[in-house]
């Protein structure tokens, strides 16, 4: 099983433009309203693919059953989350078609406090020991403090669990989760470039990949590259895959498929090469669908043939 960890989640909006411009009035259409957050997209591509997926975190509401416990129990997607006062944030996508460019505004959410934090530590290191990976992606609510993604890779590892821990996240929570040596990292290039003073090219990224790898900060780095495609390394080396050939129809939860794609490949102990592949394929599959719609397991064997990944050293 794939638990997913989601401490900030939101209502994801998206609306689709025609050419945006700030000096004029822009008519968009609504493409899609729903929960979202990054972990939760994953375990929708997880559950999609045909894994098993948890999600977990905190939920924000004042009612109950709460909006986005509806929500999961209607796509069927298991859930454990702590739910506390308040509501879910509102993230605004807006998908300009002219240019395949996505626009996004995020709510900061809500605040959470020291005996939210354990709790949620708690549940983590109990969906841990049931898990095959955990994912710990996205931002986290004010309160949670920078060093969350660190302390439940030490919490998980003292409680003995055997799940191999994946961060996608960026900044000060990203470098302070390597400290405790995740299994995997996945941020965007410029995630990647900005976290750690590179370039957002190919030969940067690769050779401080080669650099934390060697140092024992992470096992595996995958960076998604966007339209160029996406990198994968570990001690054995590294490779790159171009991106599917697809009609891009929203960028949103791209990068979540493709942690999804990865973990599955691994569980099935599929060779660094494949692992890219079913990363991309998965990432492909959804940036064909409007909105946070996931691709199905469909899209994913259709396109995963087409792919080519090759090693880079």
């Amino acid at each position: 099983m794939i638990t997913t960890v989601t401490p900030n989640p939101c209502i994801d909006k998206t609306l689709s433009v025609e050419g945006f411009s700030i000096e004029r009035t822009n008519r968009a259409e609504v493409l899609r309203v729903e929960v979202g957050g990054k972990g939760i997209n994953v375990a929708r591509a997880v559950n999609a693919l045909g894994g098993e997926s948890l999600c977990t975190g905190f939920d924000f509401s004042d009612t109950s059953p709460s909006f986005l416990a509806r929500s999961l129990m209607g796509e069927g997607i298991a859930q454990e989350f702590l739910t506390l006062p308040g509501s879910l944030r509102v993230c605004t996508k807006l998908f300009d078609r002219s240019d395949s460019r996505m626009i996004e505004i995020n709510e900061r959410g809500g605040s959470v406090s020291d005996s939210d934090r354990a709790a949620l530590l708690d549940l983590v290191v109990q969906a841990a020991a049931r898990s095959s990976f955990l994912v710990l992606s996205g931002s986290l609510p004010a309160g949670l403090g920078s060093d969350f993604y660190a302390a439940c890779i030490r919490a998980v590892r003292a409680s003995g669990a055997s799940a191999r821990v994946v961060v996608d996240a960026e900044g000060e929570s990203l470098r302070q989760a390597l400290e405790e040596r995740p299994f995997l990292i996945k941020p965007n290039e410029k995630e990647f470039a900005d976290t750690f003073g590179v370039a957002a090219e190919l030969p940067a990224i690769d050779q401080k990949a080669a650099e934390l790898i060697a140092a024992d900060r992470a096992e595996m780095i995958c960076v998604s590259l966007g339209e160029r495609g996406a990198y994968l390394a570990d001690r054995n080396g590294a490779c790159f895959c171009p991106p599917a050939s697809v009609t891009v129809r929203s960028l949103q939860a791209a990068g979540d498929s493709m942690v999804a794609g990865i973990c599955l490949a691994l569980e099935q102990g599929q060779d660094l090469l494949q692992v890219l592949a079913c990363g991309t394929a998965a990432a492909g599959a959804t940036v064909s669908h409007v909105g946070t719609e996931v691709g199905s397991r469909a899209d994913f064997e259709a396109i995963l043939p087409t792919l080519s990944p090759s090693r880079l050293r």
